[in-house]
């Protein structure tokens, strides 16, 4: 959602964003991790829900180094659902567009990237997804459907990017949430471990480019 409102607004004034100097994401992901959390944050005080029921607390290093360690392999899982898809379906119309949105020019850009993956995109999105949508819908109707739909949920947003995202992050989208459960609904760790997942695959992007 982000990505669109940037862009239509480059569009307005004339500007493509694939000749921008630096990703579109460099924009448009504080602008869409903002909407998430502000959208997440009102239901949630509506719901009277506190930043600790939302799973915000803090979790041991042991947990957090798990949780960074099993993001590789679960990258790897991604991947090999998008290699699937491609050799099903072809390759992704919207490559150069997606690319051009995320892929950073330079090493500092990649760090920026890396940094908003960390401090923004983790900890927004698990907020959002697993801390309150998945956390409501297992309230209402049990950790199995409450992991589904958040997922599924999951995936769709991103397969506003490309159509092509919206199967591999729902699976990615089913090991954040079955993590989130088996750490008694800590968001901390599923934010970290998402983070890692994003930071891992914007590098290794980056540098099987050059």
């Amino acid at each position: 959602m982000g990505s669109l409102v940037v862009g239509l607004v480059l569009l307005g004034m004339g500007i493509d964003y694939l000749d921008l100097p630096f990703p579109l994401a460099l924009i448009s992901l504080p602008v869409n991790e903002a909407l998430i959390v502000v959208i997440t944050l009102l239901f949630a005080r509506h719901k009277g829900a506190s930043l600790k029921e939302l799973g915000l607390k803090k979790a041991s290093i042991r947990i957090l180094m798990i949780v960074s360690v099993v993001a590789v392999p679960l990258l790897l899982l991604g991947v090999g659902i998008s290699v699937g898809e491609e050799m099903v379906f072809g390759s992704d119309p919207t490559a150069e567009q997606v690319e051009g949105a995320l892929m950073p020019r330079d090493p500092f850009q990649l760090v920026a990237m890396v940094a908003l993956s960390l401090v923004l995109v983790g900890p927004c999105e698990e907020l959002a997804f697993r801390g309150f949508v998945q956390r409501g819908f297992e309230n209402s109707f049990g950790k199995r459907w409450g992991l589904l739909v958040s997922s599924v949920l999951f995936g769709l947003l991103h397969g506003l990017n490309t159509p092509y995202a919206v199967v591999p992050v729902f699976v990615v989208g089913l090991v954040l949430g079955y993590v989130w459960q088996r750490t008694g609904g800590n968001t901390t760790a599923t934010a970290l471990m998402h983070g890692v997942y994003d930071s891992i695959a914007i590098a290794t992007a980056y540098y099987l480019s050059i």
